[in-house]
């Protein structure tokens, strides 16, 4: 008798099914980290964003933050930026304040959604309302 190592077709078949539920696990696991890798980004893009309207403030206008708009270069980098990652860019600005927020891909318990906003009073925080107007909520 001769003797045949080696595996068969359904020893072949079962273990290729264990490594595909196995590696749908991870990927499921892995979706919220990816949200939440993408909400930092936004997070630091609105922060880069807020060092740049303090840097243009001119004290000496009626209206110190007038200069801060989404059509500069740098400004509509990190817009693009943050819609690359799935957010929204928003801002407000009047007279002498700014709001400055974006949509972030992390939800709350309840599943609502959640927006980080900064401004020009120093409020930087995650709410659940949509900001308006020229400060955060």
């Amino acid at each position: 008798m001769k003797s045949r190592s080696g595996f068969t077709l359904i020893e072949m078949l079962v273990v290729v099914a264990i490594i595909g539920i196995l590696s749908a696990a991870v990927l499921v696991a892995l979706g919220p980290s990816r949200d939440k890798a993408r909400d930092a980004r936004i997070t630091s893009a609105i922060q880069q964003a807020r060092a740049i309207a303090e840097t243009l403030y001119n004290p000496a206008s009626a209206t110190p933050y007038a200069d801060f708009t989404s059509g500069q270069t740098s400004v509509a980098k990190l817009v693009t930026e943050i819609s690359d990652q799935g957010g929204s860019f928003s801002y407000s600005v009047t007279g002498t304040q700014y709001r400055i927020s974006s949509q972030l891909l992390t939800k709350t318990g309840a599943g609502g959604t959640q927006y980080y906003c900064v401004d020009s009073a120093g409020t930087a925080k995650i709410t659940t309302s949509a900001p308006s107007g020229s400060l955060c909520p």
